[in-house]
């Protein structure tokens, strides 16, 4: 078990890490001015990346779960 908890977490962690690295994000999370940045194309990128922090971060909490 904690074995494919370790391996779910290293696919969860490279796939936030493209996900950070793309466009969408460097667009969604930079500020602009005349409010750019609350466009309603960015609201679904920074769903994602809480969405994929949530996982990783639950992952991890059940990775620790094992190591008591």
């Amino acid at each position: 078990m904690r074995q494919a908890l370790e391996v779910e977490l290293a696919g969860a962690r490279a796939e936030l890490r493209e996900h950070m690295a793309s466009w969408e994000y460097a667009f969604a999370m930079a500020a602009g001015p005349h409010g750019g940045r609350e466009h309603p194309v960015h609201w679904v990128t920074r769903a994602r990346t809480e969405e994929l922090l949530e996982r990783c971060r639950d992952l991890e909490a059940r990775l620790a779960e094992h190591e008591l």
